[in-house]
């Protein structure tokens, strides 16, 4: 089975498993039982494993059908939202942000409920989410379809996942939280739940200018594909 499309779509189905876990009651059951450090050491573990096979399975596997070609309308659109991708990547990995792993105690301070966690509770979802929609457009294969769909729908349900386990964990505080920010980008924002706030965003907005530039300069030497219409 190694090297046909029915191995990435198994490659595909444990990379989703491996990640739903986390967001379920199993993740509780796990710990009770093996302890929190054992806990995360084999999640860990398993999920790099599991994240390189699915990247062998989807070189390795053929191209399959071309079911659509967005022609440069499609190189267009990707480039705009690889740029706003960029800039939720910057943005999730440097603000304070309740929703990460272990980030719980976050909820308390006042810095997270400001700059991009205005925007949305979730850039780190929301910026995998887009970088998928912009190669699935650009790559109308099934084998494409497979690979970034797999990283693109567990992001968007991600969102949803995060949230029944953020709710769980944290409880009151968490409904604290949810109010005064919005999953759905700027949602908050336009319900007057939340204020936009430059200050804190100024910088991670021009690194993330800076990281697509870099993404888009270096793609067709890393990844063989050049971004730029023809």
């Amino acid at each position: 089975m190694t090297g046909t499309l029915g191995e990435l779509i198994l490659a595909a189905l444990a990379f989703w498993l491996i990640h739903i876990v986390p967001s379920s009651i199993v993740r509780e059951r796990l710990i009770s039982r093996i302890g929190e450090k054992g806990y995360l050491a084999g999640f860990s573990l398993l999920s790099i494993l599991i994240f390189v096979w699915l990247i062998f399975a989807y070189r390795g596997a053929p191209v399959g059908d071309m079911l659509w070609d967005a022609g440069n309308i499609g190189r267009y659109i990707a480039m705009l939202l690889m740029l706003i991708a960029s800039i939720l990547f910057i943005s999730a990995n440097t603000s304070p942000n309740p929703t990460a792993v272990g980030a719980g105690k976050l909820i308390e301070k006042e810095s997270a409920y400001s700059g991009i966690n205005a925007i949305t509770r979730h850039p780190l979802m929301w910026s995998i989410t887009l970088w998928s929609i912009a190669h699935i457009l650009n790559n109308g294969e099934i084998s494409a379809l497979i690979f970034f769909g797999a990283f693109g729908l567990l992001a968007f349900c991600g969102t949803f996942l995060i949230d029944a386990k953020k709710a769980r964990q944290l409880k009151d505080g968490w409904t604290t939280y949810k109010s005064r920010t919005s999953n759905i980008p700027f949602a908050a924002i336009l319900q007057g739940r939340a204020k936009l706030s430059v200050r804190p965003l100024w910088w991670r907005v021009l690194l993330g200018i800076v990281l697509y530039a870099v993404l888009f300069h270096f793609h067709a030497f890393v990844f063989g594909v050049s971004p730029n219409p023809v």
